[in-house]
């Protein structure tokens, strides 16, 4: 008896010890919660852009920033993809201020893209109005000359785009965005189902 009461005292002295540890704490950093990949939206799908700045064909140069954002959301199948408001840029790929003999100003506007949740949604084919013909040059546009749309945006022989105006593109390729991210995990049970702390 007393060789088993001898053995069983480091057992309670690792208890003890135990018992004394504290608790591992909680990393000060949770590992963030990353969106998976979701949706795709289809090149050449319709998207309506609005003009964020003034361009004018007298007043900015060859290779100037235009802020650009969807008038309307991307909608994929019948699921908003991307919300209105989503920010991108367009660039002054021409600019040409009107000459003597009444020759009017020339502007071409590229758009370039919209971006979202981190991601480059590239555009093509600008046009200023959804009858528009197919736009041969690809992601731009020569308003000064465009049948019909001259008479909007062609003052005292410049051409101007107004802030605020909404014009008309297409997705240059298949890009895939991220989905939403999942609300974060307060607790699992055993089971595996989620809980979270009762309001008092």
């Amino acid at each position: 008896m007393r060789f088993f009461m001898l053995a069983a005292l480091p057992l309670l002295a690792s208890g003890v010890q135990a018992q004394n540890d504290p608790a591992p704490s909680p990393p000060e950093n949770p590992p963030a919660i990353v969106a998976p990949a979701c949706c795709t939206i289809p090149a050449l799908q319709d998207v309506s852009i609005k003009f964020g700045a003034t361009v004018n064909s007298q007043a900015n140069k060859i290779g100037e920033k235009i802020p650009i954002s969807l008038a309307e959301p991307i909608v994929v199948n019948g699921v908003e993809i991307v919300p209105a408001g989503a920010k991108g840029e367009a660039d002054v790929v021409h600019a040409a201020k009107s000459r003597f003999g009444g020759k009017a100003g020339e502007l071409i506007v590229g758009v370039r893209f919209i971006e979202h949740a981190g991601v480059r949604i590239p555009l093509r084919s600008l046009r200023y109005s959804k009858g528009q013909g197919k736009d041969n040059t690809g992601a731009a546009i020569a308003v000064g000359v465009v049948a019909g749309l001259a008479s909007l945006f062609v003052t005292g022989g410049e051409v101007t785009i107004p802030e605020g105006t909404v014009a008309y593109a297409k997705i240059a390729r298949d890009t895939v965005v991220p989905g939403h991210a999942a609300p974060p995990v307060n607790a699992m049970n055993e089971a595996g189902s989620v809980t979270t702390p009762a309001n008092n």
